[in-house]
């Protein structure tokens, strides 16, 4: 059974938050899509989408997401590779390190904190968020891998880069000479988002987890929805369930999501009184954290 909430401002979003991170030992914070949508950084904005993609726009697509979920059969492998150096490029060149992101690393100095994300654009990685203290949980797009089965894993920054500069701009396609390939046996690329070092990284992951069963919680949400409710949303759920002194705080605005309006923060009846929710947009809780911060001018 799902509670019903009442939309809440950002400004109770901060004081609630100030006062648990002040009493909190560990602060675990999720991030989802919805913290760089909030940042700016949306794969739904069709204004986006028709500068970056004209080709995919005249050819009836609207937005970005659209795509990232295509398999191999919905397209040819000049074209995948056409999208995929040209999104990579945007997300890892155009769009710039994001002030929000490091406004949330100084809200967490001085903490006891790590970072879970969904997110695979790197925002918390340019921010300078230190390495032992973040977990892409999906990956992200620096790696590549072998699309045959080699293991071999490589950054592929610069294979991306050659394929977008060679796009065919009539047909939207990266002639195959240029689609990149596996330097070990030469089949195709493809993007190896859990590639380099997941094991570790996803193992101090559950390290800090288990070492937070006895200490006052706080588990923060920023912008996590139902597009992968099994890397965040749920597992931190089940945490403050399981956790005698662990709280959850859900924030998330409504963003744009084909045929939803609102921003999921609705929670299961068992977490009653171990769980705030505001929907509120990040942004704007993010803003009013740092603004609090000793030593910050006030207005």
């Amino acid at each position: 059974m799902e509670h019903t909430y009442d939309v809440t401002s950002p400004a109770a979003a901060v004081d609630e938050l100030r006062s648990r991170m002040s009493a909190a030992d560990r602060i675990l914070v999720g991030a989802g899509a919805g913290l760089s949508a909030a940042a700016g950084l949306s794969y739904f904005d069709h204004d986006v989408f028709r500068t970056y993609f004209p080709e995919m726009a005249a050819r009836g697509y609207h937005f970005q997401y659209e795509l990232v979920g295509m398999s191999d059969n919905d397209w040819t492998p000049g074209r995948k590779w056409a999208y995929w150096s040209t999104h990579i490029h945007y997300v890892r060149s155009v769009f710039p390190q994001a002030p929000l992101y490091s406004r949330l690393l100084e809200i967490l100095s001085g903490h006891d904190y790590f970072v879970v994300t969904s997110n695979a654009d790197r925002q918390f990685m340019r921010a300078g968020f230190p390495e032992q203290r973040l977990f892409e949980f999906q990956g992200h797009y620096d790696n590549m891998g072998c699309s045959a089965g080699c293991r071999e894993t490589w950054i592929g920054l610069e294979d991306l880069e050659n394929a977008r500069q060679h796009i065919d701009r009539e047909t939207f396609e990266v002639p195959d000479e240029y689609i990149p390939r596996c330097p070990r046996c030469g089949a195709y690329a493809e993007i190896c988002f859990r590639g380099m070092d997941y094991r570790t990284h996803l193992d101090r992951y559950i390290s800090f987890v288990e070492d937070c069963r006895n200490s006052r919680l706080l588990l923060i949400e920023l912008g996590v929805g139902f597009n992968t409710p099994g890397v965040i949303r749920w597992p931190f759920e089940r945490i403050t369930l399981a956790f005698p002194d662990a709280y959850l705080v859900r924030i998330n605005a409504g963003y744009r999501e084909p045929g939803y309006d609102r921003g999921h923060i609705e929670y299961p009846q068992a977490l009653e009184g171990r769980i705030s929710v505001y929907d509120a947009d990040a942004a704007a809780v993010i803003d009013g954290l740092y603004a609090a911060l000793p030593g910050r001018p006030s207005d």
